[in-house]
């Protein structure tokens, strides 16, 4: 019975009829149907194709084992203003583990061979986190201006980039609160970038059209973005089955629907460098980040490490209470309901081996970032 969740009185409200019409139609009560709907009771087995059969619909989906055809689509809201303002905190935790300061000067100064000053517009910039690193290696005389969703993100980023000391003049770091997409960008800039943003939109080919138009002939597109592929394959835990760590049964056809409903794209990261050579940018290159993050108790921020990696995926909360949510949200994207359960029941699973292990605990992460770039 925990894992059904019948869909009768969906299906029946969806026909228009009522208790008393639906258990006519199948020979019962409609006390029956009252306790197949209220979950007191579930139907005899041979009842089951007959409800399927009236409904139109598998015994699977009747089950609640399987998305309806035609269930209206719950999109994604990590594209959203409201799904950031109140993730400060995610994104200090997880930006820092994303590339390495020294690659990144590689890329500036002998990739990018950027040895003039140049404006950057900075696409979708959160806290401001590439200004932090692109700053201190850039030309001096560089400017930065940052454009996001978020007013919180925004506020907080300038906090924290007047902090860090980054800002020797008012007009070195600018900032807006905006959505890039509808933005006027009446300026051109020599360098266009963004980083972990394509993945969480729809219509991710209308922003990097916008980057392209926003670059001056001559200057630099960069899109730093994640394959979902590769980062599903990006996580090893001593002490785990690797082969189910990195399984994905179900995202798949997840992804996929996203795509379909929503313009969500999880390739993004492996697609970009044809997407740019179709928008017309010159000499496409694309590279892998090389960061790779280590875990061991053998170093001095272990415990901090460790921390913020339970934090950021959710494993520091009893994971129980949410999942009848995330089961609901993920059958509605497409995966059944046992790749969903069996999602949920690998999560609690990482969760209490963690904790068995917070004192001693082995873990690898990488991102499957890719680095895609191209100049005008």
């Amino acid at each position: 019975m925990e894992n059904l969740e019948l869909r009768i009185a969906e299906l029946r409200r969806q026909r228009g009829i009522s208790q008393q019409q639906l258990a006519g139609q199948v020979g019962v009560t409609f006390q029956t149907v009252s306790k197949w709907e209220t979950g007191a009771c579930l139907p005899d087995i041979a009842m089951l194709p007959v409800l399927a059969g009236y409904f139109q619909v598998s015994v699977d989906q009747l089950l609640g084992l399987q998305p309806l055809q035609g269930e209206e689509y719950l999109p994604v809201e990590s594209g959203t203003r409201g799904y950031w303002e109140e993730r400060a905190d995610y994104l200090l935790r997880t930006r820092k583990t994303m590339v390495n300061q020294d690659y990144m000067a590689f890329l500036v100064e002998r990739v990018w061979r950027l040895q003039e000053p140049v404006k950057v517009l900075d696409c979708g910039c959160g806290l401001g986190f590439l200004a932090s690193m692109l700053l201190p290696l850039l030309p001096q005389g560089s400017t930065y201006h940052g454009i996001d969703l978020s007013k919180n993100l925004i506020a907080e980023g300038r906090q924290l980039l007047q902090q860090a000391g980054w800002v020797s003049s008012p007009d070195q770091i600018t900032m807006e609160c905006g959505d890039f997409l509808e933005s006027d960008i009446r300026d051109t800039y020599d360098l266009v970038i963004c980083q972990a943003v394509l993945r969480h939109i729809g219509r991710p080919m209308e922003f990097l059209e916008k980057m392209q138009q926003a670059c001056r002939p001559g200057g630099l597109v960069v899109c730093i973005d994640v394959n979902r592929e590769l980062e599903s394959d990006g996580l090893y835990i001593q002490g785990m089955d690797y082969a189910r760590l990195c399984g994905r049964e179900g995202f798949p056809t997840m992804w996929r629907t996203e795509l379909e409903k929503q313009d969500r794209d999880y390739a993004i990261g492996i697609r970009l460098p044809l997407l740019m050579e179709q928008l017309g940018l010159k000499k496409v290159q694309c590279r892998m980040n090389d960061r790779v993050n280590i875990i061991s108790p053998s170093q001095d921020d272990y415990a901090e490490k460790l921390w913020d990696l339970m934090l950021t995926r959710g494993w520091t909360e009893d994971m129980e209470t949410g999942e009848r949510g995330t089961v609901n949200r993920f059958m509605n994207h497409g995966m059944t309901r046992a790749e969903a359960e069996d999602y949920c029941r690998k999560q609690r699973e990482i969760r209490e081996h963690l904790l068995r292990h917070r004192e001693d605990a082995g873990i690898v992460t990488t991102g499957g970032l890719m680095i895609s770039y191209g100049w005008k």
